[in-house]
């Protein structure tokens, strides 16, 4: 799959591993890389849902949405791209415990 980013700011923390091991620490990083790696090679999002990365579908007010766990309560949200079936939108990272 393709991805884009919510904010530029964003975009530069998932891709640029200096700047998201400044600002997530060396353990989340790793984490963040993996999920990201996940997103691109998969076909279609269900194919997550049988990997390592604990993705969830969403529900309620975020509904569309898919979580994948960094660590205990800190989540990478992604939507996928309406419009295109091969796109995900990295939305944000979060604890929305």
């Amino acid at each position: 799959m393709e991805l884009s980013y919510a904010a530029q700011d964003l975009e530069e923390i998932c891709t640029n591993a200096r700047r998201m091991q400044a600002a997530l620490g060396a353990k989340v990083a790793k984490k963040l890389k993996r999920r990201i790696a996940e997103l691109t090679y998969v076909e279609e999002m269900a194919d997550l849902l049988e990997g390592t990365g604990r993705w969830e579908v969403l529900k309620a007010d975020r509904a569309g949405q898919w979580s994948a766990r960094l660590t205990g309560n800190l989540r990478l949200i992604v939507q996928p791209e309406e419009a295109d079936d091969g796109t995900v939108r990295v939305i944000e990272i979060v604890d929305y415990h």
